[in-house]
C-alpha cells in the first residue's frame, strides 16, 4: 500500500511541477538545519510572508533522480495542508534529515539556502526532551540523538560548500536569539529578500503538527523573543562515550568558525 501511495505522489509530483512556474529550484527559499535550532520561529517568520508558500518542514526527498518532480510534490504537499499560495513568488521548505537532502539534483543549488546551527549538548537534551513528551522512541538514547547531529552537520557543511556565496546565510541558534533584528536584518541581505524579514510572524497549524516543527511552543509566540543564553555552561552532561561528543563539539566549532557567525 505505501508503494502505491508513493507511486501516486510522485505522479501528482511530476504533473504539478509540468504545469506549475512555481516549480524551479531558483524560486524556492529553504532552511537547512537540525532538529531543534529555533528553525520554526525562522521557517513562522518566512512563511507569513505573502510571497513566499510554505509552513514548515514538508519531508520531501530531493533526489537528482527526480529533477523538479519534488517540487511539484511539494506544492502538492502545500495544499494538502491548505498552505500553498498559487500567488507567492517562492517556494519554502526546512529540512532537517540527510535522507531529504544528502544527494539533491545540481539544480537544488540554485536555491537560496538559510543554515541554522545549535551546540550540541544543548541540542540533544532538547531533541531527547521533545521525543519524551510525544511519547516517542526514535531517538530514546543521548547517543542516537547526539549520532544524528553528528550526521546532519557533515551534511549542512557538505551543502554550505555547493551552495554560491550570493544565495546562502549561516547563523547560530544562540546569534538568533540574542539579536534575531540582527540576523533577520542579515539574512534579508545575504540573500537579497525585498522587503527585508520583519520579526513578527503567525503560526500555522500546518507547521506544528505532522513533525512539520516545533508542537510543544511554537503556536504561543508571535516573534522571536530576545533571549541571551548560556546553555553550553548551564546544560548537564550527556551520557555518551567521550569520543562521541569531542566529535560533535569540533564539528559545531568548525561549522561557527568557517561557516557561521
Amino acid at each position: 500500500m505505501s508503494g502505491f501511495r508513493n507511486g501516486i505522489k510522485a505522479l501528482a509530483g511530476r504533473t504539478v511541477a509540468a504545469i506549475n512556474p512555481q516549480c524551479r529550484y531558483d524560486r524556492c527559499i529553504f532552511v537547512l538545519a537540525h532538529m531543534r535550532c529555533g528553525s520554526t520561529a525562522l521557517s513562522n517568520i518566512l512563511c507569513s510572508r505573502p510571497d513566499i508558500s510554505g509552513y514548515g518542514e514538508a519531508h520531501i526527498q530531493y533526489e537528482a533522480s527526480q529533477g523538479t518532480a519534488a517540487l511539484g510534490r511539494l506544492v502538492v504537499n502545500q495544499a494538502l495542508r491548505k498552505s500553498w499560495s498559487p500567488r507567492a513568488a517562492y517556494l519554502f521548505d526546512k529540512i532537517l534529515h540527510a535522507r531529504h537532502d544528502g544527494q539533491p539534483p545540481k539544480a537544488f543549488f540554485a536555491a537560496r539556502a538559510i543554515f541554522i546551527v545549535r551546540e550540541p549538548t544543548a541540542t540533544v537534551h532538547s531533541i531527547r526532551k521533545l521525543y519524551a513528551d510525544l511519547g516517542r522512541d526514535e531517538y530514546g538514547s543521548d547517543t542516537l540523538a547526539l549520532e544524528y547531529y553528528i550526521e546532519r552537520l557533515e551534511t549542512l557543511q557538505t551543502l554550505w560548500a555547493r551552495f554560491p556565496a550570493s544565495q546562502r546565510v549561516a547563523i547560530t541558534h544562540e546569534s538568533l536569539l540574542s539579536n534575531p533584528e540582527a540576523k533577520l536584518a542579515e539574512i534579508s541581505s545575504g540573500l537579497s529578500i525585498e522587503p527585508a524579514l520583519e520579526n513578527k510572524y503567525i503560526s500555522n497549524s500546518a507547521s506544528r503538527a505532522g513533525g512539520a516543527g516545533d508542537p510543544t511552543v511554537s503556536g504561543l509566540f508571535t516573534r522571536i523573543e530576545t533571549r541571551r543564553q548560556t546553555e553550553t555552561k548551564t546544560a548537564p552532561s550527556l551520557d555518551v562515550e567521550p569520543s562521541l561528543l569531542t566529535q560533535a563539539k569540533s564539528r559545531y566549532q568548525d561549522f561557527v568558525e568557517n561557516v557561521s557567525a
